[in-house]
């Protein structure tokens, strides 16, 4: 009786999608996954001419027929992960949504679901029973032949029998091969990265988080016959016995759902490895990257999935009382009242355990200005879903990095000999770091590898490197780097910031202008953050290769002397004026205005002399000797380094002229070609022996 309760739960959320001047046209099937949203294959619809041409859509339920429009397009590829598109009702109309699986390991029996056309012409509902086999690639599950996925019915959910939750979008029949392919749900990480069809952006700067918010509060709010928790529940109890039940997950969910978001993913996986005392391991794409992802991640405990996952929600209650005192305080008190169930000297154990292993974020700052759509207020609909303006924090990196300079806030710890310098850090945030090495045959091709920091130097973790035999020429760089960048940048990015890109390489190569490197291929008319060269949406700073390992003293103390006190330009219009370096004052920040092909000497001596910020001018144009070129670069850098408190803010302040000047700030342009090294010794860069090589954590 449950499973059939939850057939039918499943058949009346699936709808058919058409052309709205053609109600008997069927593109292909979707279905609700919250109020007024229906989720469907970005291949069913028309998109070829591009998102906005689509044009009015209609919808066909149960019981309903209305209008729509498309609202979000991951791009519409080949990939399974591109292949998502989400639809936006234009009316309210009463409907049921699907209940999302939050675990991402591949279920065994399932069922999907959707619409056909038989030879009569008028389409009607589809389903068809099978297994799941495998995986093609992250995010593509495949499914056995058991059934012949008929045309139509791409989009429509797929749900898997034994826990009764839906765990992908169908895609299609396998061409050339047998079965059929889904897309897992896992893949909807993706809509943070998805652009408003039309602009209008009613889902916010992280559209995934607020519509897997609004998902969970409808499932928790829902009761009665339609209660999809309440079906759940019954076939858990239906089965061997778990002490976790789905209307306990429910509830955890939708008071998760009142938090601000992790600060990163690398911060919540890092919490869950605590909680479980060891390190998972994830496949890069699939790691967990929200409160709810982090639920679903915990492995099953034959005896103790309820102390695991109670565990967990105290911990992720402790980190964000200081952002959200309520809604953490909602959660703690709803995890005393669950924990009172369990027999008495294990409920003690869970509200008597120590959480002082798990640091507090800082309080949210609110942003100077707002760049781009808020989040939507409010979700019509079946009226349950409540508000998904809490989905993420307030505002975008990009908005109040471009009003306010880098924050000195603290410190962010040492190691080693660099304790001296720890008084004058900064909470500079999360650090992607790619290195290049030149090949030895081929001087301009690079072997690369790339590290990240969320902390201090002993949180370095290498993601990824190039194939040993493989090296990359420079031009190909942007294109090889792309996918592992926004791997990296993915885990590390937050809502408040974005992770600064550190370039290593050696001093002859400081001629790369990295901060003008963007995505290769652009999927759209429509401006985003993603699409723009990397240094007008994030910080990028250069870094000497051969700084590996324990730092000097000579640059310990010149780091010391620009972190604590304010830093001072430090001319150095030739090569004659190198002497100059080696006597330069604490503070002094070396000012190149020729580019390195004729200032490498000099550039190599400033390290030698222990300097960990310089700047120089990338422009090459001294056939007749300096100009006035090099009097304004030498006015302006001055200038920005007298408005400096302290050297650590430059980077951001670094980014916001090069964001200027991609608004056709004149005043900025003076900082066009302007390169900065930023070798912080405090994060040196390691030698591999010095750090197993590792998944993301």
């Amino acid at each position: 009786m449950t499973a059939h309760k939850l057939d039918v739960l499943t058949s009346r959320a699936t709808v058919r999608i058409g052309p709205a001047a053609e109600p008997d046209t069927l593109w292909g099937s979707g279905f609700f996954v919250a109020p007024g949203w229906v989720l469907t294959c970005a291949h069913v619809l028309p998109i070829g001419s591009g998102p906005e041409r689509v044009g009015d859509l209609r919808v066909h339920g149960h019981g309903f027929d209305a209008p729509a429009g498309l609202a979000y397009c991951l791009g519409g590829g080949p990939d399974p992960e591109q292949d998502l598109a989400l639809l936006r009702l234009r009316e309210d109309v009463d409907h049921l949504c699907v209940r999302l699986t939050d675990r991402s390991d591949p279920p065994l029996g399932v069922t999907a679901y959707g619409w056909r056309t038989p030879a009569t012409g008028v389409p009607q509902r589809w389903q068809g029973k099978s297994e799941c086999n495998g995986r093609d690639g992250p995010y593509g599950l495949t499914i056995e032949p058991r059934t012949e996925i008929p045309h139509g019915a791409s989009g429509g959910p797929l749900l898997d029998h034994e826990r009764g939750a839906v765990v992908g979008i169908v895609k299609a029949r396998r061409a050339g091969k047998d079965g059929g392919l889904a897309v897992a749900a896992a893949a909807l990480h993706g809509l943070r990265e998805a652009r408003p069809v039309g602009g209008a952006g009613e889902l916010g700067h992280d559209p995934y988080a607020a519509l897997i918010r609004a998902h969970d509060r409808w499932h928790h709010g829902t009761t009665g016959p339609g209660s999809w928790v309440r079906a759940q529940n019954e076939l858990a109890a239906a089965g061997p016995g778990q002490p976790w039940r789905p209307v306990d997950a429910a509830a955890a969910a939708a008071l998760l759902a009142e938090l601000p978001p992790p600060r990163s993913p690398a911060r919540l996986q890092r919490l869950i490895t605590k909680v479980l005392g060891d390190e998972p391991w994830w496949e890069d794409e699939l790691a967990p990257r929200d409160w709810r992802d982090g639920h679903g991640r915990l492995p099953d405990h034959a005896d103790g999935a309820d102390i695991v996952s109670l565990h967990y929600l105290r911990a992720v209650a402790h980190v964000s009382k200081l952002r959200a005192a309520r809604q953490a305080e909602a959660l703690e008190s709803w995890v005393r009242e669950r924990a009172a169930r369990l027999p008495s000297p294990i409920g003690r154990l869970v509200t008597e355990m120590d959480m002082s292993a798990y640091t507090p974020d800082p309080p949210d700052e609110e942003p100077a200005a707002t760049v781009g759509p808020s989040p939507a207020q409010r979700l019509p609909g079946s009226g349950s879903a409540g508000s998904a303006g809490s989905a993420g924090s307030a505002g975008s990196a990009a908005s109040a990095a471009s009003v306010a300079s880098a924050r000195s806030v603290g410190s962010v710890g040492s190691v080693g000999s660099v304790a001296s310098v720890a008084s004058a850090a900064c909470d500079e945030g999360p650090v992607v770091a790619v290195e290049l090495e030149p090949d030895v045959y081929r001087p301009r091709a690079f072997h690369w590898r790339i590290w990240s920091w969320y902390g201090t130097a002993d949180t370095a973790r290498p993601l990824d490197q190039s194939p040993d035999d493989e090296p990359t020429p420079l031009a190909g760089l942007p294109y090889v780097l792309d996918r592992p960048l926004r791997r990296a940048f993915g885990l590390l990015d937050t809502g408040e910031r974005r992770a600064r890109l550190e370039l290593a390489l050696p001093v002859e190569h400081f001629d790369v202008d990295v901060h003008l490197w963007r995505p290769p291929v652009a999927s759209g008319l429509l401006p985003h953050p993603a699409e723009r060269p990397f240094g007008v949406h994030r910080q990028v700073v250069l870094r000497c290769l051969k700084r590996r390992g324990e730092p000097a003293q000579e640059w310990l103390e010149r780091w010391r002397g620009v972190a604590e006190g304010g830093p001072k330009a430090l001319p150095i219009p030739s090569s004659a004026y190198a002497s100059e370096l080696g006597a330069g004052p604490p503070g002094a920040v070396p000012v190149l205005c020729r580019p390195p092909a004729e200032s490498g000497d000099t550039l190599t001596e400033a390290l030698g002399a222990g300097y960990g910020v310089v700047l120089w001018s990338l422009r090459a144009d001294h056939t007749h000797g300096c100009g006035p070129r090099c009097d304004e670069l030498h006015d302006g850098a001055a200038g920005l380094l007298n408005r400096t408190q302290h050297a650590t803010a430059l980077p951001e302040q670094l980014r916001v002229l090069r964001e200027r000047v991609s608004l056709a700030d004149t005043t900025a342009a003076w900082a066009e070609h302007l390169a900065l090294l930023y070798d912080d010794p405090r994060r040196p860069i390691p030698h591999l022996d010095d750090v197993p090589v590792e998944s993301p954590s």
